[in-house]
């Protein structure tokens, strides 16, 4: 991780996210709503979940309400304060994870576009902690883009790095990261569900 935090795109990214926090939770308040549904569904009732860059919360509340234990980790300190209205938020950088907790500590890992500010040796980095932090034959989701240009993209909130990953190459990342895959979606996003077995 960069010493400098103007030249950490990912520090940068996440601080155009204070720009408009309430903008974006309005917007993305119905997007991709039936995963975290199903995921919650497919876990042991009562879970530890690790919600990374939990954003302003919406998964931490569904989670709950579904009867787990969720746990956000985020570093954007306007979706902090929005995402502990629905429950627990540790501020953190997600990239490092391992200082965070301990060993096992997790039942799942739910990393909804969370990860598409990270560089792909970032990214690698964080599969094999998440490994190491899920128990045995527990489940993670995890998203990121799959199309397009790896950069820096303007948008009308800020400005952004987005890591594109074509092709398998993203069930390839978490596939050498020790996890087994049991789902993808193909799309703009490549969604990919896995256990830790």
């Amino acid at each position: 991780m960069s010493d400098e935090p103007h030249n950490d795109p990912v520090l940068i990214s996440v601080a155009a996210y204070s720009l408009q926090p309430e903008a974006y939770e309005q917007k993305y308040a119905t997007h991709l709503l039936d995963r975290p549904s199903r995921f919650a569904s497919l876990i042991p009732s009562g879970s530890e979940v690790l919600d990374l860059g939990c954003g302003p919360g919406r998964d931490i509340r569904i989670f709950t309400e579904a009867g787990h234990h969720p746990i956000g980790v985020e570093l954007n300190p306007s979706f902090i304060e929005m995402a502990q209205q629905h429950g627990e938020v540790i501020a953190g950088d997600i990239r490092e994870i391992s200082s965070l907790f301990s060993p096992l500590t997790f039942d799942a890992v739910w990393a909804q576009a969370s990860l598409v500010h990270l560089q792909k040796s970032e990214v690698e980095n964080l599969l094999r902690e998440l490994k190491v932090l899920l128990k045995p034959n527990g489940l993670m989701y995890a998203c990121v883009p799959a199309t397009g240009e790896s950069g820096w993209l303007d948008e009308s909130d800020g400005r952004r790095w987005y890591t594109n990953w074509p092709e398998d190459s993203f069930q390839t990342a978490i596939a050498s990261a020790g996890f087994h895959i049991i789902d993808v979606t193909h799309g703009p996003y490549v969604e990919v569900w896995a256990t830790n077995s």
